[in-house]
């Protein structure tokens, strides 16, 4: 499956939360690498894109997530989720396969609202 910068057909993050900084960090342990990772999303419906040669966007009507390989057996993930559907971002990532660790933020940064692990 080919991800391009365009992105592939799929719904866009909610107008309220794109002006949001981001308020969700997270670890995915043992995962493929980053465009397999994208690839899994477009296939559970949501849409995705090539943000650099090496990184990818993956989003939803409520959760927007850079997903980054900082090093070959490492991923990350970072972006912005509507914060009463955090457990939802974790059932998506454990029904996609994945052993994940999720940080949620509040918005200025301040204080850490939950962990979520999987």
């Amino acid at each position: 499956m080919e991800i391009t910068s365009g992105g592939t057909p799929g719904p866009r993050l909610a107008d309220h939360l794109a002006v949001l900084d981001n308020n969700v960090y997270g670890h995915l342990p043992h995962a493929p690498s980053v465009q397999v990772l994208a690839e899994m999303f477009v296939r559970a419906g949501w849409r995705a894109r090539a943000s650099s040669w090496t990184e990818y966007e993956v989003e939803h009507e409520w959760a927007r997530i850079e997903l980054v390989e900082p090093s070959p057996d490492e991923r990350l993930f970072s972006g912005v989720v509507e914060p009463s559907r955090v457990d939802e971002l974790g059932a998506v990532l454990a029904d996609l396969g994945l052993h994940y660790s999720i940080e949620l933020w509040s918005d200025d940064q301040a204080r850490l609202l939950r962990e979520l692990a999987g």
